[in-house]
């Protein structure tokens, strides 16, 4: 997990709205950027093609960072509005970036309107437990089955772990959000997504976990080399049947995403309301949806 470190500045802007492909279905969320990379070099993700030297950059002009943040906050005053920074990066794993993290999470206290999310695949909340929580602070785990975790993701926590730790986080006041992304839609794997369901409302308190995400595993060609050539993900994901979507990425067929996603939230619903949506689809899935509607959506960022 030892990458190299640098510093750099930001000469761009660190609010961006989250980059939806295009026809699909948006979820209002922006993204605040302290770094760039994560120590974790899952297979799958994009960052193995997105940073070319696979090492992490931290911004060093945070006063620019927050001095951003508080302008989108005061033009967003009346406007509910999720922001989160864990696109780019893992937003608890590095140490780092403790004293940011306090910072903006004491900033989004002070706003009425705004939920900030810290999502992670590690076990490293201590540094989020030194501080009160807070109603517009959200932190949020990425899960899979601990078989995917196993050959795909192994430097990261294990499920027992995430789960663990976002049970204590949920004790000492946080909400909680859940991800599965990339949901690897091999049949044989079904099962497995819902007993990992079951497992996680077994752990975390229900009236606790503010929403949960899904979405498929999807690639681009670029990708889909770069997962070959660099990061090693199981052969056996990629030798499936996908089809090629307008937006260029790569995903499982139509009815299969269906299968997937209502098996899946009907057995987050068994447990209780929760909000639960699907990232990167559009109107034409959700209309296959029997769980939810797509009404979810404009509802996620209530406090």
């Amino acid at each position: 997990m030892n990458k190299n470190i640098n510093r750099k500045i930001n000469m761009g802007r660190f609010i961006k709205s989250c980059p939806c492909s295009p026809g699909k279905l948006h979820c209002c969320y922006h993204i605040i950027t302290p770094a760039v990379g994560c120590p974790f070099n899952c297979s799958y993700c994009f960052l193995n093609f997105y940073s070319k030297d696979n090492g992490i950059t931290i911004y060093s002009n945070t006063d620019e960072m927050f001095k951003e943040l508080k302008e989108f906050l005061d033009a967003r005053k009346n406007t509910p509005t999720r922001i989160g920074t864990g696109e780019f990066m893992d937003s608890l794993a590095i140490k780092e970036l403790d004293d940011v993290n306090k910072e903006l999470a004491n900033m989004i206290k002070k706003d009425g309107n705004t939920i900030i999310e810290f999502k992670t695949k590690s076990k490293r909340i201590q540094p989020m437990l030194d501080i009160p929580a807070h109603k517009n602070i959200v932190l949020s785990w990425s899960l899979n089955p601990q078989a995917v975790i196993d050959t795909e993701e192994p430097l990261t926590a294990s499920l027992q772990e995430r789960l663990e730790s976002a049970k204590n986080a949920a004790e000492h006041g946080y909400s909680i959000a859940l991800h599965l992304d990339p949901i690897f839609m091999e049949n044989k794997l079904l099962n497995e997504y819902i007993d990992l369901i079951d497992k996680t409302m077994s752990i975390i308190p229900v009236s606790k976990i503010r929403w949960l995400s899904m979405g498929g595993f999807r690639y681009t060609d670029e990708l889909k080399l770069c997962m070959l050539e660099k990061s090693g993900l199981n052969k056996t994901y990629l030798s499936g049947e996908f089809v090629h979507c307008h937006d260029g990425k790569f995903r499982y067929p139509r009815y299969q995403r269906v299968k997937f996603y209502n098996a899946i939230g009907n057995a987050v619903k068994r447990h209780g309301n929760i909000k639960t949506y699907m990232c990167m689809e559009n109107s034409d899935l959700w209309r296959h949806i029997n769980f939810d509607d797509k009404t979810v959506l404009s509802s996620l960022s209530d406090i």
